[in-house]
């Protein structure tokens, strides 16, 4: 199989090139570099099937240059997260919404079967029943959810028109060591501040709840759901472990304990307008029909961050 691949230079992007790869397909990625680096995928290149392309998913040339001879697509490119959205909301519309119409226009034109599109938990918003399934009203909080809903009734709407087989992966909140690493959510976030001593910032008073997925874990569902039969239209969430953010925060301490010898305090700040209280993840369904299981808890990944936290840190000591 060929997949192209939306956002390949990016954390989730690259770690799904790198699965694909290892499985034997053929992977072209298309990136505008603005937040990933073909770098990491450089190193992979030799006696692999990789193309990597420089454009803009709101580029028709660069997609099509990306897409053609490509049996499905996984789109993954987007203006992640509540803040940046917030911040650039004309950029996030045109790159998440048009920029997601573009990529099913161009597949559809070059006869392209499949798209899997990385859609979001932002489109419950706060839930009105736990756990969480995907029959749940779509009630977005914040501009990043906006976008996704309109995504994934892009999504819909390519499939009942023209018969593509379109899946959305809703998933939660992502954490883990990939080809490299992001630190802008909330676990690598609080594994980052442990290991520079500083406090873990708590936004309210730790009882929110977010289920966290692990990176791999996402690649796993990306990768089932190119592969997976008659599920055209569809969406599933794509989860792993629900904890609350206090909670997280002593788990985190704990295990900087155990592989520092130092643990880490918090400081609550005041809660972020936009965001959800509680929530947590229904999986059957995708567990059912995809064959998913979430195999990384977090506690595991946090000690994983740690890990490669502590790596990081030594390998700038030494080259100092």
């Amino acid at each position: 199989m060929k997949v192209a691949v939306t956002g390949g230079a990016g954390y989730i992007g690259s770690a799904l090139v790198r699965r694909l790869l290892d499985g034997g397909d053929a992977v072209v990625s298309v990136d505008n570099l603005t937040r990933g680096d073909y770098a990491y995928l450089e190193a992979l290149r030799a006696g692999r099937d990789l193309e990597l392309v420089t454009g803009d998913i709101r580029e028709i040339e660069a997609l099509e240059e990306a897409f053609r001879g490509a049996d499905a697509v996984a789109h993954l490119a987007a203006m992640p997260g509540l803040t940046l959205c917030d911040e650039r909301p004309e950029e996030a519309v045109s790159v998440n919404i048009y920029g997601t119409h573009q990529v099913l226009e161009v597949a559809r034109g070059l006869g392209i079967g499949r798209v899997v599109f990385c859609s979001s938990a932002a489109v419950y918003g706060t839930p009105v029943a736990m756990p969480v399934d995907e029959g749940h009203p779509l009630r977005p909080l914040n501009l990043y959810g906006v976008t996704k809903v309109a995504g994934e009734k892009l999504m819909e709407a390519c499939h009942l028109n023209h018969g593509m087989e379109t899946v959305s992966l809703r998933f939660g909140n992502v954490f883990g060591v990939g080809l490299y690493t992001r630190w802008d959510t909330v676990i690598p976030k609080f594994v980052g501040q442990g290991l520079k001593g500083e406090a873990l910032t708590v936004y309210g008073d730790g009882g929110s709840s977010r289920d966290f997925v692990h990176v791999e874990d996402i690649v796993q569902a990306v990768t089932l759901a190119l592969r997976s039969k008659g599920i055209g239209g569809e969406a599933f969430n794509g989860g792993g472990e629900t904890v609350e953010i206090g909670r997280l925060a002593e788990i985190v301490s704990e295990e900087l304990e155990r592989g520092t010898g130092r643990g880490a305090g918090a400081v609550n700040l005041p809660p972020r307008p936009g965001e959800t209280r509680k929530f947590r993840y229904r999986l059957d369904k995708i567990e059912e029909r995809l064959g998913y299981r979430a195999r990384w808890g977090v506690r595991r990944g946090v000690r994983q961050l740690i890990d490669y936290g502590m790596r990081r840190m030594g390998e700038r000591d030494g080259a100092s």
